[in-house]
């Protein structure tokens, strides 16, 4: 029966990940994005703002499990660290990034895909990396972005976006 239950649950948190993660106890704001993410256990320790996307395979570690190494030693055989790990309003984390406890993102800040996030990011930056580190201001990537915007990606906005996109990329729709 909880084989049954979990798989349940993991149903449902890809239908409507935000419900789900508001029901495991994470704090949610509005107007957010939720791909497929592993909360951990302790998904009430997690607090994310308003426009905020969080992409696939994003996980949160709000406990460091390593203590599990010290604690046969009576001085440390109590020893377990949690972290809160809150994410401000505005902000984009990529594709398989980790956010390790006690970590901060700062408002208006992007996480590059992949990124391991071993400390705060200070607000207004785009941090990519093991372990992240800045790389930009998201001023810059902005603009950045906007010189260098290929066709193929204004194509996004347009009815048919495959053909457009074969298209510009020289190809013919198949």
């Amino acid at each position: 029966m909880a084989i049954f239950k979990a798989f349940s649950n993991l149903i449902k948190s890809k239908k409507r990940p935000i419900e789900y993660a508001r029901k495991i106890g994470v704090k949610i704001g509005e107007n957010c994005r939720l791909l497929s993410t592993n909360f951990g256990t302790e998904p009430w320790l997690i607090e994310i703002g308003d426009h905020v996307e969080i992409t696939g395979g994003v996980h949160f570690i709000t406990h460091d499990g390593a203590t599990w190494v010290i604690r046969d030693n009576e001085r440390a055989k109590d020893v377990i660290k949690y972290g809160k790990i809150v994410i401000k309003d505005n902000c984009f984390i990529g594709l398989g990034s980790i956010i390790l406890p006690g970590v901060t993102i700062g408002p208006n800040s992007i996480v590059a895909a992949g990124s391991v996030v071993t400390k705060d990011v200070e607000p207004d930056s785009v941090v990519a990396g093991n372990p992240a580190k800045k790389v930009s201001s998201v001023s810059d990537y902005m603009e950045k972005c906007i010189r260098n915007c290929p066709d193929y990606d204004k194509a996004a906005y347009k009815q048919d976006k495959k053909k457009e996109v074969l298209r510009i990329l020289g190809n013919k729709e198949e």
